[in-house]
């Protein structure tokens, strides 16, 4: 063990302030765990960058999504093969709402809503122009659940946003 000495901003007190009424502990065990809680972060960071990171934490921490193999993403759409226009209009819908989660979020443009929801590894996204993109589908099958959700986000969009899927890959275009 080693001996430090630091001072601490009247912000960084209130930090420690609050960690050591939730957590008990002396202010080294304290300082310790911060310390292990920072080199995880870093080793995260460089497997996933920090707005992934961030992303993620959003997509899981109210239990409205779910982590799935891409494995099991392809056996799915597999099994469904065309599916039922009940299932498409219920893709449909669910695109609908999240247009508003994603204005909540601050995501303004079909840019930023595209970046947003390729964290989600459902397509590797190319930027072509400022008005257009193609999403590269991790696993061709689930094209027309990519398609329809997006349909359904870019319903009541402000601009007209054309979807096109071809093989393996969406067009999206904004006119």
């Amino acid at each position: 063990m080693r001996r430090i000495t630091t001072n601490l901003d009247e912000e960084s007190l209130a930090i420690l302030d609050k960690y050591h009424a939730k957590y008990k502990g002396s202010t080294a065990s304290l300082l310790r765990r911060a310390l292990k809680c920072l080199k995880n972060c870093e080793e995260m960071q460089e497997k996933a960058p920090d707005e992934y990171i961030q992303a993620y934490i959003g997509y899981l921490a109210k239990m409205e999504h779910v982590i799935v193999d891409i494995t099991h993403w392809k056996s799915i759409f597999t099994e469904i093969g065309e599916g039922s226009e009940k299932f498409w209009n219920e893709i449909y819908k669910v695109g609908e709402q999240h247009l508003k989660e994603y204005q909540d979020k601050g995501l303004r443009t079909v840019r930023q809503i595209l970046e947003y929801v390729e964290k989600t590894n459902w397509y590797k996204l190319s930027i072509d122009s400022e008005n257009s993109f193609t999403l590269i589908l991790a696993v061709s099958e689930a094209g027309k659940f990519v398609k329809m959700f997006f349909e359904g986000v870019f319903k009541n969009y402000p601009k007209k946003v054309e979807i096109v899927a071809g093989t393996k890959k969406i067009l999206v275009r904004v006119t």
